[in-house]
């Protein structure tokens, strides 16, 4: 009895991100007819009170009604005890409806509409029990910043492939229910609590056509949508997607925002085709386009990083355990490596007719995974993209690492296991056109990726090259070719 009256008193107050709670052990019929029965007694205590009320207040009036031979009656009382019914009822029909799936209150509106889903879903059931016993189940839900959290805690009895379906199953009912949008942000389960995010509005594209409009950071801090960021916890990212995914305008965004996020970054790029962004980003960084150059470019940055682990290790007594660009506020470092399988195939190519010893792939291999692995305390970021990304080129456990991944455009089976490690029927749907996908981001607790729309680079507002120039003017680098790390 305590912990239903707290848990009422939880959902009392109508607004606010409070956590509310309630335990459903009942279903809807036993609720109405114990509302009907209260109504019922609460009637029935009215008519006695007023009863009573008339004959007290009436009472002083017999003698004088027969003397008189004529009926003296107070009707005040019966006046008042018909104005507080009139409230009453008032009261009642308002607290029914703004607790019923139309409420314009969304905290009280859930209370009914998932008390509705337990039943509808037959959650109470134990359905391996021959004798048909009810189970409880308990429901937690908060609303904060545009996003509805609802937790249920089922008790055991719901078993685990009826535990997985129960966040499409709801999202169906809400829809249903209420005639509203809604969208499913995020689902969890762990240890028998299924925690589900839930929002009205989906989450919006960005548009980058203006520099004064981006994030400034000493650290990766990269705006990807209106909800979403890559950061210092995803340093190292994966790009696949066909032709005309969206791809190229996806780079633009994250190289002009991450130049944008802090004047001392800077860039390293290896372009694999040797196409237009080689071009572009020789403005503003150094450019490999073959297997000897981008060895050699590589090499640089593991040395650069090997320079920046001895700086953060020069004091052995020091307990900070921070990032390079977080001690030493000189920026971070992002490489770039566009088309990496068209550069793969012709260092290949070209090994083979090299001695063992001679190789550039082996070493160039060597030199990536060592950036991809080490980099993220040195302030060093890897991003690596191209049409395909096979697992000879990136084996599982180097994509563990990479703790942004995107794939636009549509996918077969084998890329979605390669990139996502899920078979593409466990994937979300999301709309693949106008350079849309999946994105996955570590650290955030998602179960699966999120449809994603790739950021809308302005080309018009934003002209790419002459954007590089002015940046690269800005952190003092010489055109057309920069040497801003030497």
């Amino acid at each position: 009895m305590i912990e239903k009256y707290t848990e009422w008193l939880s959902r009392i107050p109508p607004f606010g991100g409070c956590l509310r709670k309630f335990t459903v052990d009942e279903n809807l019929a036993q609720i109405s007819y114990k509302k009907h029965r209260l109504y019922i007694l609460l009637t029935r205590i009215w008519a006695m009170t007023t009863l009573l009320l008339l004959i007290v207040c009436n009472f002083k009036n017999v003698i004088p009604s027969l003397s008189k031979k004529r009926m003296f009656f107070d009707n005040q009382s019966l006046s008042h005890m018909l104005l507080l019914a009139l409230v009453a009822i008032i009261t009642i029909s308002l607290w029914e409806f703004l607790h019923s799936r139309y409420s314009p209150i969304e905290e009280w509106k859930l209370e009914k509409l998932l008390r509705g889903f337990t039943e509808e879903s037959d959650l109470l059931r134990q359905h391996e029990s021959s004798f048909n016993q009810t189970k409880s189940v308990k429901w937690n839900y908060s609303t904060a910043d545009g996003l509805i959290t609802i937790k249920l805690m089922a008790g055991g009895h719901v078993n685990s492939e009826m535990e997985k379906d129960i966040a499409r199953r709801l999202l169906g009912y809400l829809v249903k229910e209420t005639k509203v949008f809604w969208v499913l942000e995020d689902r969890r389960i762990k240890e028998g609590l299924l925690a589900m995010v839930f929002s009205h509005e989906k989450d919006e594209r960005l548009i980058i056509g203006d520099l004064s409009e981006l994030e400034k950071s000493n650290e990766l801090n990269i705006q990807l949508t209106k909800r979403l960021s890559w950061t210092t916890r995803q340093p190292m990212g994966l790009i696949v997607g066909p032709t005309g995914s969206g791809k190229t305008s996806l780079l633009k965004a994250l190289i002009i925002s991450f130049l944008a996020n802090n004047h001392k970054n800077k860039i390293f790029t290896i372009d694999g085709k040797g196409a237009f962004l080689s071009v572009a980003m020789s403005r503003i960084g150094k450019v490999a386009t073959d297997g000897q150059s981008a060895l050699e470019l590589t090499t640089e940055l593991c040395q650069i990083m090997q320079q920046r682990y001895e700086e953060m290790n020069a004091d052995v007594d020091s307990e900070k355990d921070s990032t390079h660009a977080d001690l030493f506020k000189q920026g971070s470092i992002l490489l770039i490596a566009d088309e990496l399988l068209a550069l793969v195939g012709e260092m290949q190519a070209s090994d083979k007719m090299l001695k063992p010893t001679e190789r550039i792939y082996p070493q160039f291999y060597s030199n990536l995974m060592s950036l991809i692995v080490k980099g993220r305390q040195a302030s060093i970021s890897v991003v690596v993209s191209g049409q395909q990304m096979p697992a000879s080129i990136l084996p599982t456990e180097t994509r563990d690492s990479l703790g942004l991944r995107i794939a636009l455009g549509r996918m077969s089976q084998q890329q979605t296991q390669e990139i996502f490690g899920l078979g593409l029927k466990d994937l979300p749907r999301a709309d693949t056109s106008n350079f849309g996908g999946l994105i996955w981001l570590d650290g955030l607790d998602w179960e699966l990726p999120k449809p994603f729309k790739s950021p809308y680079y302005d080309d018009e507002k934003l002209l790419f090259k002459k954007t590089l120039s002015k940046l690269a003017e800005a952190q003092g680098c010489v055109l057309p070719q920069a040497k801003c790390l030497s």
